[in-house]
């Protein structure tokens, strides 16, 4: 038979902050790119932001009529 791989908790958490590591070090470099472009931050703020005022405007409307 073969050998049989043994995960303890220490390689797991290992392994998991390695990732989390990474995940946060490309969010960083997203962020950085998006600030550093004025349309991208545009997009990415600026519409998000518009959508949430008219959905709030628009739900105030239905509850008072």
């Amino acid at each position: 038979m073969g050998e049989t791989a043994t995960t303890t908790i220490a390689t797991l958490l290992s392994s998991i902050g390695t990732v989390f590591t990474t995940v946060i070090g490309w969010a960083g470099k997203v962020g950085e790119t998006v600030v550093g472009t004025p349309v991208l931050l545009l997009f990415c703020v600026g519409v998000p932001l518009c959508g949430l005022g008219v959905g709030f405007f628009t739900r105030l409307l239905r509850t008072r009529g």
